[in-house]
């Protein structure tokens, strides 16, 4: 075959992609560093950031993704049923009492006088009368003025019971949040104490092969971190039974971590008096309304009143007449009326007193003995941190140490760490148990309102 020349533009264009490979290159070069410097450099621009402007995170999550108390108990009060409730009911109260102390709606009566049965016209005969009266009574004495003193008192009693259901359900939703958290920090507990003991079967290991250590420690060890992984798995479960119930009224919040450090109000006593708890306010607002009652009552024995004013249209040439005329009660039979309904009112007021006095004595002997605990638990608490939790530490370095320069029992480590981790859940008990107190001294002392 014979040998063919390259023609002219197929020379030129090999010339001219030979020439243009080295550019290519040096692009593809140039591409990979450029990718390379921003990849580094990325990091340093994000830490430049973070460290020098605030920007907005493209989903808006708070920076502490914890649920403290007070937001749990802020929550719980706007989404509450039986709170919007109490609301309702101070509303319908406040209504209610704008009609209270208003007089009976007035009567009109038309009538006719004198109409012959014969032929039933107005205007055969003259004493023919037709006649249109207006009358209004009043109530006797000052009924008026006690219902309305009654009617304030029950809305009164109506925005204390407002204040008891936030109360209670403070209380409640108070209960609920330091139970999670004492679930939450047995469970760092426990996690700690089974990392303990897996450095210690790790070592009861080390010493059993080297004649230190007896099997019985060995599975000692082995039993009690499974009897910790059930503990944990049922601590676990208690957790989220608690939080299901805690997110019937603050729904998704309860699935957020908790603080690791109980909230003020639940380590230092509460500022407040027993006379101003919103149930104590109730009860007054309630003998409020049971002494207008028997001053309604006694306002019975008065006699009742009435006015009227009429107008009549006398038949044929007859002048028009006008009549006024002035009603009232005879309050002769009391005995057999008044006095019953004034002896029930008078009666249902001293219950009322007896009730308010009887809760106040509750109220003030359960803050005290509430006092009387937190201040024995405190002592107990300080006496923990101060010298049982340090002895035991001690104690627990001394087996440590007595067991590496050969003295020593490995048995005696496992006890002494066990006695230092069972001290500190006591220590976590008594912590839960006066926060407990203090969330019920809040109940009894502080008025939300």
């Amino acid at each position: 075959m014979p040998f063919l020349s390259p023609s002219p533009w197929c020379l030129t264009r090999w010339v001219f992609t030979r020439s243009l490979m080295p550019i290519q290159h040096s692009l593809l070069t140039l591409g990979v560093l450029l990718i390379v410097i921003l990849a580094l450099s990325g990091p340093a621009q994000a830490g430049q950031n973070t460290s020098g402007r605030s920007e907005q995170p493209v989903f808006s999550i708070r920076p502490d993704a914890t649920l403290s108390l007070q937001e749990a108990e802020q929550l719980a009060v706007q989404n509450d049923q039986g709170l919007a409730a109490a609301v309702a009911t101070e509303s319908a109260e406040t209504s209610s009492a704008k009609a209270a102390d208003q007089l009976p709606d007035p009567e009109i009566s038309l009538g006719v006088s004198s109409l012959p049965l014969d032929t039933f016209s107005f205007t055969q005969t003259p004493m023919t009368t037709t006649e249109v009266s207006i009358s209004q009574s009043l109530p006797p004495g000052d009924t008026l003025a006690q219902r309305a003193l009654a009617a304030d008192a029950k809305i009164q009693a109506a925005t204390a019971n407002i204040a008891v259901q936030q109360q209670i359900l403070r209380r409640e939703v108070g209960r609920f949040w330091l139970t999670v958290y004492r679930d939450q920090q047995t469970l760092a507990l426990l996690a700690q104490e089974k990392s303990l003991y897996q450095r210690l079967l790790r070592s009861a290991q080390t010493a059993y092969s080297t004649g230190r250590a007896r099997a019985t420690d060995l599975v000692r060890l082995q039993v009690r971190l499974a009897e910790l992984d059930d503990r944990i798995d049922r601590q676990r479960g208690s957790t989220a039974a608690t939080k299901a119930r805690l997110a019937r009224w603050i729904g998704a919040r309860a699935q957020q971590d908790w603080p690791t450090a109980l909230p003020s109000a639940l380590t230092t006593l509460p500022e407040g008096s027993v006379e101003h708890q919103p149930e104590i306010k109730a009860l007054q607002a309630n003998l409020a309304e049971a002494r207008a009652q028997t001053g309604e009552a006694r306002a019975a024995f008065k006699p009742k009143f009435g006015v009227s004013l009429g107008y009549g249209i006398k038949a044929g040439n007859q002048p028009d007449t006008v009549s006024v005329g002035v009603s009232m009660s005879l309050p002769l039979f009391t005995g057999e009326r008044q006095a019953p309904l004034l002896a029930a009112a008078q009666k249902r007021q001293q219950a009322r007193q007896l009730a308010l006095e009887s809760r106040a004595a509750d109220f003030h002997a359960e803050a005290q003995s509430l006092n009387a605990d937190v201040d024995s638990l405190t002592s107990r608490i300080d006496r923990y941190d101060r010298q049982i939790l340090p002895k035991l530490r001690q104690v627990a370095t001394l087996a440590q140490n007595q067991f590496g320069s050969g003295s020593g029992d490995f048995t005696a480590i496992i006890d002494a760490e066990q006695a230092e981790i069972t001290g500190r859940q006591q220590r976590l008990d008594l912590t839960i148990d006066r926060a407990q107190r203090l969330i019920d001294l809040r109940y009894l002392l502080e008025n939300p309102a």
